[in-house]
């Protein structure tokens, strides 16, 4: 009996650790009173709100942000299921212009023009354009199939636009051979650029103006079809119109580039990272947003001084070089503290934020104001001294808003499906977008 007594005592002592440990983690826990307000993003978004957060919190002492990072291919389906269940809704969410559309279609979002929600004197500082890529008509979610005004959907994060990032010190002195002393302009030059890089350097292995993957629609929707004139949507997004004949002329010139063997061919689940591509001359441009920028420094330091950056040729003068669109913050329609998000949406939208932002990631700023610093007109070592983010602001103020799609299953069936059969099996372009798009109302017109 004796003998069992000090284990009695230490079983004591060790449920008397535990209950008084776990009763002042609970009390550390109620003891934080700040409202919570809960941002989604994926990691850069999310990153950054991580590194600047205190700041807002020293501002604004009963809130604290609470931050979760979500994969960027999950972070619109668990957004959808949070709303949909009323369960975890978070307060804010980084959405994507390629797949937001969908969330304002079934009623998920709060409008955002909503003195309530954003004053208008922070929805000033955008781009009128940049703005016009976050709005939808406004859906009653007693009667969805009734569709309103436009609203303002999202708040602009950051800016994606596509421009030709090229090897200047191959491709330079082929333009000042072919009479030429700037990059093309007009499609028609470009292809004659690619077939003269093609005849310099023939076979397999060679060099290549570009790469295209004939799965990949994002090119098609920012670049290709904007600079045809053309557009995926009418403009009250009720039905699909990229049967036009700009969009015929756009499929027709991507898969042009890929038959002349002007651009090389690039499927993403075959072959290796593009970025061997340059590395090995086979490919001498790219089509991509401002953050390459960054990226290429950081994943091609050797190639410093050899790149420039121009605007992404168009069909005819006037129209636009690329498509306009980036992320967003946005709200569900659900959100538990709305007034305390408003202030973080005030914190996001000044001036400071944004430019930390543009430091992490390389995407400029959707704010007219913030565009005043210098860091937007200094010249760019790795490219050669070149003003690379003038070249931005060109293409930014010319650009055509992209439009919400309301599904965005359109581009990853329809449009996908219609670029392989034109641009690998050959198929008649007027033909094949007759059936995607007919296949497109189908999927916009179903609930």
């Amino acid at each position: 009996m004796r003998s069992g007594l000090p284990y009695i005592i230490l079983l004591l002592s060790l449920v008397f650790f535990f209950v008084t440990e776990r009763f002042d983690l609970v009390e550390a826990t109620n003891a934080d009173h700040r409202i919570p307000v809960t941002f989604w993003g994926y990691s850069l978004p999310a990153q950054t709100m991580t590194a600047l957060k205190g700041r807002f919190e020293a501002r604004n002492p009963d809130i604290r942000v609470e931050i979760q990072t979500v994969p960027w291919e999950n972070l619109q389906e668990k957004t959808l299921w949070a709303i949909a269940s009323n369960a975890n809704v978070p307060d804010l969410v980084v959405c994507s212009s390629e797949w937001m559309g969908g969330l304002a279609n079934s009623g998920a979002l709060q409008p955002m023009d909503d003195e309530s929600i954003v004053s208008p004197s922070i929805l000033e500082r955008y781009f009128p354009n940049v703005l016009d890529i976050y709005k939808y008509p406004y859906i009653d979610r007693e009667n969805p199939d009734q569709k309103g005004p436009l609203r303002q959907y999202g708040i602009p994060l950051d800016l994606d636009m596509m421009l030709i990032f090229y090897r200047a010190d191959v491709i330079d002195p082929i333009i000042k051979d072919l009479g030429w002393t700037d990059f093309p302009e007009s499609w028609d030059n470009f292809e004659k650029l690619g077939l003269e890089i093609r005849r310099r350097s023939p076979g397999t292995s060679g060099e290549h103006l570009l790469y295209l993957d004939p799965d990949d629609p994002v090119p098609m929707s920012m670049a290709f079809l904007p600079s045809a004139g053309g557009r995926f949507l009418s403009k009250d997004l009720s039905r699909a119109i990229f049967n036009s004949p700009e969009g015929v002329a756009a499929f027709e010139f991507f898969a042009r580039l890929l038959k002349k063997d002007i651009a090389l061919r690039w499927e993403r689940s075959t072959m290796e990272d593009p970025l061997v591509l340059y590395k090995t001359n086979r490919a001498l441009a790219n089509i991509a947003g401002p953050w390459y920028t960054k990226y290429l420094q950081s994943r091609s330091p050797e190639q410093a001084g050899k790149w420039r950056v121009a605007l992404f040729p168009r069909r005819e003068p006037g129209l636009p070089p690329c498509g306009l669109g980036g992320a967003c913050l946005a709200m569900p329609f659900n959100a538990p503290h709305k007034r305390e998000a408003r202030l973080l949406i005030d914190f996001i939208a000044s001036d400071d934020f944004a430019l930390e932002y543009f430091e992490r990631v390389g995407s400029p700023p959707p704010q007219r104001n913030t565009w005043s610093n210098p860091v937007f007109s200094e010249p760019h070592a790795y490219f050669g001294g070149q003003k690379v983010y003038e070249v931005a602001r060109a293409a930014l103020e010319n650009a055509v808003p992209l439009a919400l799609m309301p599904s965005s299953e359109v581009t990853k069936g329809p449009v996908r499906r219609a670029m392989r059969d034109i641009a690998v099996n050959g198929e008649d372009p007027v033909r094949r977008l007759n059936l995607a798009v007919e296949r497109a109302n189908e999927i916009l017109h179903s609930r």
